[in-house]
């Protein structure tokens, strides 16, 4: 997996490209939400074309299920980007310490790193089970 590839998904996860993983759980809660044969084409037909997974949220709108809430892809995006800055700024204190002093220090910066990762990993998660778990409907915690 790419650097790239690793960004979008936590930062842009509507933008990564719906699968065949993504769009067995989306058919799976159209097949349950009980819909009418033509709505239910139209729905299936726009999950068979979804090219990305904003495309799947669209094609199951008002369904209340299969979508992640909005406050668990906002706090993935914000905890990511708190995670990322924080490391990347001790990266750099740690390195200008070890120019001032002349030698390395221990990586005191892994810490909360691995602490930051454990969040960001934890929500990554979670966001990613609404892709995976037909019929899984937001519980209204976070949204």
């Amino acid at each position: 997996m790419r650097l790239d590839d690793i960004g979008r998904r936590l930062l842009r996860p509507d933008t990564v490209p719906a699968s065949g993983a993504d769009r067995t759980p989306a058919l799976g809660v159209l097949d349950a939400a009980g819909l009418d044969g033509d709505e239910l084409r139209a729905r299936t037909d726009a999950v068979q074309a979804a090219t990305t997974r904003n495309d799947l949220y669209l094609a199951l709108e008002g369904l209340d299920a299969g979508v992640p809430p909005w406050g668990v892809t906002t706090a993935l995006r914000v905890a990511a980007v708190g995670w990322i800055a924080m490391t990347a700024v001790q990266i750099v204190v740690w390195l200008a310490v070890a120019v001032g002093t002349g030698g390395l220090d221990a990586p005191w910066w892994l810490y909360s790193t691995v602490g930051g990762a454990g969040v960001v990993g934890a929500l990554w998660w979670v966001n990613e089970s609404y892709h995976r778990v037909p019929g899984r409907r937001p519980t209204g915690a976070l949204a």
